[in-house]
């Protein structure tokens, strides 16, 4: 949770306003991974949970048509490259900015949280309302507005990045990239590019 706060990806609320028209509460848990190495915990916010004979949020929201290629196919095109390139959205979806009159239906409750002296987030004693400024991972729309912005940017630069557009269109699905190639020099073109486009959107590739 500091990781949202300290990246600015929600936000406290400071004027409550309950006659917002879009106004939802998600409930929040912890998810716990052990691994040999370290223990991983992450927040899981429940964008299906409803209150009995209420609607969810994702029942409120429009699914868009589906953009993503068709994950057989996608596959089917990587296998005879010789040069695998994949990778990996880091943290794709939070990097789509939320409209303002469509935070209130990301609300959550949180502990306040407060910079010390020294720079260090910590937790006080209170319970605070937050919202999201950017988009959460499991709306229903979530898919739709991402490989939607993913073409729009494609559109955008595909006279700078054409091989790299090109590749983003039908090699992308949700925030997975795979593709491949059989020559040395389009994989090396193809990586420089994916990393200069995506950084247009604060979109940094891992794996």
């Amino acid at each position: 949770m500091h990781d949202y706060i300290d990246k600015k990806q929600v936000e406290a609320v400071v004027k409550d306003t309950q006659n917002e028209v879009r106004l939802f509460y998600l409930p929040q848990h912890a998810v716990k991974k052990i691994t040999n190495e370290e223990i991983k915990w992450r927040i899981v916010f429940d964008t299906s949970s409803h209150s009995p004979g209420h609607p969810s949020l994702n029942d409120a929201l429009e699914a868009g048509p589906n953009l993503l290629p068709d994950i057989l196919a996608m596959l089917l095109r990587f296998r005879p490259s010789k040069i695998a390139v994949t990778s990996d959205g880091s943290q794709a979806f939070l990097q789509l900015i939320l409209a303002d009159e469509d935070r209130g239906a990301t609300r959550f409750l949180w502990y306040k949280t407060e910079y010390t002296s020294d720079g260090n987030l910590c937790i006080a004693d209170e319970i605070v309302t937050y919202r999201f400024t950017r988009l959460p991972f499991r709306l229903t729309s979530s898919p739709f507005l991402l490989s939607a912005s993913l073409r729009e940017l494609a559109t955008m630069y595909k006279q700078t990045y054409p091989i790299a557009t090109k590749h983003i269109e039908n090699n992308t699905y949700m925030d997975d990239f795979v593709t491949g190639t059989s020559i040395d020099t389009e994989a090396i073109t193809l990586y420089q590019e994916m990393l200069q486009l995506t950084s247009h959107i604060s979109v940094p590739l891992a794996k």
